[in-house]
């Protein structure tokens, strides 16, 4: 049996009797509203944010989002740090709001009403009251209402580094159920912002997570990096709650000018909103089509979320990334070739970076697939002839790399996975790279035509596998997971490994048939002064082959590549 306090039974009975007073003020005033024109596109619009610190401009998404917002609207953030929807409104705040005589007012609030907040906290029928109060008094004033749910808290399980506990969860349903007794617009903040953080993973969102004095991080509020990440997931929900306001909401955030030291890129990418674009695809979209010379974009360090395709038409892109900074620019996918979401390219799924364009270069920048070892997930996906990759990162599990078409060269670039993690029928040469086995598999899985005296080459590379003693200084283990030097994926495969150094993954017959017995006749493998705990000449399959020194003279990038110099001058 549950009991309500007599004062507390007493504010709810006064609050009904308001309410229903209001609720007659609410359908007068949107039978009024429903009743007027739209607003014309030179019309000023008047939108107030009100809510606590995830609101705010300093460390919540109210900055963010009003970067999104054309001229025509004028935005005014009245929200305050630690604030409930009952504390917001016993303070007199909301009144000030009110006063402002917007068009539309977000309301957001949660995070304080959360039990053991002294003055601030709220019980579930307090806060369904309260939340239920800014709808009705705001449709009173002639004002639409859009109640947003609670940016969700990055509470991640302490097992699984992709799963968030949100501890907000019971108070955003009392949000989405009085959004729809009340019929005003959602904008779900809530699960979009959890899902964004989950893909990203605990580590990925501290890049717009406050760093604490002690060292650790906020994961309620919002760094500078956050603001216009989060402000997006506000304005695209906008858009689709409010039709009316689509013509005032930008795709793309008020571009800043890129820093006087960054002037001589084409475009710059920072998901901060501090520079040209704030989503890599934004700033393909913008180069010039059929170019002739590069179009040079520099991606300023951080973590970029969802498929990236380089069209045909779009040759001579290059993308950037700040030296020294590989690893904390990163471009990133979450699917593998059985997942979906809603922006998927429905021919390449499962696929995060897709290059058709020509003569594409790209340099500093990390390209993952985050699906986990669990069936065909593609970081990158190369179809472009004269493609350049410099000090880059590839990594994944099963298809890292689909070098597919063309003439590609990887110089200094690390590449991981388990299965055929380098595959395709590109003619490839990769320089002075690590490719490291995750847990034993295939290396490569190479589909050369016929005709092609060359496939891959791997022009000394270093082969490392889980776990690597032999870097590490530490006894090797008895049974480590092995690995093969490729299969084919198609009869004539031609791989190459030329004075490469091999850990003591690689397996010592080195090459498998695929099940293929008659594989064996037409797959072209070979290996030239191959060094390290894996090099094992002796006993590799008889059906591959070790160079002579005269052989070995024809791996040269002329040569191997017809006369194209993928290196600068």
């Amino acid at each position: 049996m549950s009991f309500v306090r007599p004062h507390a039974l007493a504010r709810l009975l006064v609050f009904v009797t308001v309410a229903f007073a209001l609720n007659a003020a609410f359908g007068q005033a949107l039978a009024r509203r429903k009743s007027e024109p739209a607003f014309s596109n030179d019309a000023k619009v008047r939108i107030v944010l009100v809510g606590d610190s995830t609101v705010t401009d300093n460390a919540g998404w109210g900055a963010g989002f009003a970067q999104f917002l054309d001229n025509g609207v004028e935005c005014i953030n009245t929200s305050q740090g630690g604030r409930s929807s009952m504390s917001f409104i016993k303070e007199g705040r909301w009144e000030k709001a009110l006063g402002l005589k917007a068009d539309y007012y977000l309301v957001q609030f949660g995070h304080n009403d959360e039990p053991g907040k002294p003055g601030r906290s709220t019980t579930m029928d307090e806060y369904r009251m309260y939340m239920t109060r800014y709808v009705d008094e705001a449709c009173a004033a002639g004002a639409t209402p859009v109640l947003v749910t609670s940016l969700a808290r990055r509470q991640f399980d302490k097992k699984d580094p992709h799963k968030i506990n949100s501890s907000l969860e019971t108070r955003v349903a009392v949000v989405r159920e009085i959004a729809r007794e009340k019929h005003v617009p959602l904008v779900e903040l809530h699960d979009l912002s959890k899902a964004f953080c989950e893909k990203l993973s605990r580590e990925g969102c501290l890049v717009f997570s406050p760093k604490k004095e002690n060292g650790g991080y906020d994961g309620t509020h919002l760094s500078a990096g956050g603001h216009v990440l989060f402000g997006r997931i506000v304005a695209g929900e906008l858009k689709r709650a409010v039709p009316a306001l689509a013509p005032y909401i930008r795709d793309e955030p008020k571009a800043a000018k890129p820093a006087a030291c960054e002037s001589s890129y084409d475009a710059v990418v920072a998901f901060d909103g501090s520079g040209t674009h704030t989503t890599v695809q934004a700033a393909i979209a913008a180069a010039p089509a059929n170019a002739t010379k590069p179009h040079i974009i520099l991606i300023k360090p951080g973590i970029y979320q969802g498929q990236i395709l380089i069209p045909k038409d779009k040759p001579f892109i290059h993308l950037v990334g700040e030296p020294a900074e590989t690893k904390n620019t990163v471009l990133t996918y979450a699917l593998n070739v059985r997942e979906t979401d809603a922006g998927t390219i429905e021919k390449h799924k499962g696929t995060g970076v897709i290059v058709h364009a020509d003569d594409f270069r790209a340099g500093n920048i990390t390209f993952e697939n985050t699906s986990g070892d669990h069936g065909q997930a593609l970081a990158l996906r190369v179809d472009g002839d004269r493609v350049v990759f410099e000090n880059c990162r590839m990594l994944g599990w099963q298809d890292t790399l689909m070098a597919n078409k063309g003439r590609q060269y990887y110089k200094d670039c690390y590449i991981e996975g388990r299965v055929d993690f380098i595959f395709g029928d590109a003619i490839a040469v990769f320089e002075n790279c690590v490719i490291h086995s995750k847990n034993g598999g295939y290396v490569t899985a190479a589909s050369t035509p016929q005709d092609r005296p060359f496939g891959y080459v791997f022009l000394r590379c270093k082969l490392t596998g889980d776990p690597a003693p032999w870097d590490a200084g530490k006894p090797a283990p008895k049974n480590p997971p092995q690995a093969f030097l490729g299969r084919p994926w198609r009869p004539y495969a031609n791989v190459a490994f030329i004075e490469c150094e091999m850990g003591q993954h690689i397996k010592p017959e080195g090459w498998n048939n695929w099940r293929r017995p008659e594989n064996e006749k037409t797959a072209r493998y070979s290996e030239y002064k191959s060094t390290g705990p894996g090099a094992n000449p002796e006993a590799r399959v008889p059906w591959s082959k070790q160079l002579t020194d005269d052989e070995s003279k024809q791996y040269t990038i002329k040569n191997i590549f017809g006369g194209w110099r993928p290196c600068r001058d």
